[in-house]
C-alpha cells in the first residue's frame, strides 16, 4: 500500500531570534525521519537557521509584530523548506560572491553562499506581501529490493 503524501508543516512566530531555537526542534525531527545522515542533518539546519535568521533580520528588520512562517514540506524526493517574511526581498543573483578577493571583508553574502552550498535549489519568491525563501535538498531515493 502506497503511504499517504506527508502534510507540510507550517511554524508562524514573531520575529524574535530565540524562536529559532523553538523551530530548530521541529525541522531536526524532520531530518531524522527523512533520514538524512546526522552530517548532512547538522549543515541542513545550519543553512535553514540562517535563512531564518535573515527573515527575521533582513526581512522583518527585527520588528517584533511581523510574522516570519516557515514550512516544511517533506516530499518523496526533496526536502523543501519556505520561509516567509514581510520584507521586500533581495535578489540573490546580485549579491557578491563572498569568495572574491573584493568581497572577503564584505558582511553579506556569505549565509546565501552557505545555502547553496548545502542546498540543491536556492529560490527568492517575491510578492507584495514580502517574500519567500524557498531551500530544496534533493533526497537519494531508495530503491525497492526486488
Amino acid at each position: 500500500m502506497a503511504h499517504p503524501a506527508l502534510l507540510p508543516v507550517v511554524l508562524t512566530c514573531n520575529t524574535d531570534l530565540r524562536f529559532i531555537d523553538l523551530i530548530q526542534v521541529v525541522g531536526a525531527e524532520f531530518l531524522k525521519h527523512l533520514s538524512f545522515t546526522q552530517e548532512d542533518g547538522e549543515r541542513l539546519w545550519l543553512a535553514i537557521q540562517e535563512g531564518i535568521a535573515n527573515a527575521m533580520r533582513h526581512g522583518n528588520k527585527l520588528q517584533k509584530d511581523k510574522p516570519v512562517k516557515v514550512t516544511f514540506t517533506p516530499r518523496v524526493d526533496r526536502f523543501e523548506i519556505r520561509i516567509e517574511d514581510r520584507g521586500p526581498g533581495v535578489d540573490l543573483e546580485a549579491l557578491p560572491d563572498p569568495n572574491l578577493p573584493e568581497n572577503l571583508l564584505k558582511p553579506g553574502g556569505r549565509g546565501v553562499f552557505f545555502m547553496r552550498q548545502v542546498m540543491d535549489e536556492v529560490i527568492m519568491e517575491r510578492t507584495p506581501e514580502g517574500s519567500t525563501l524557498v531551500l530544496v535538498k534533493a533526497r537519494k531515493v531508495r530503491e525497492p529490493h526486488a
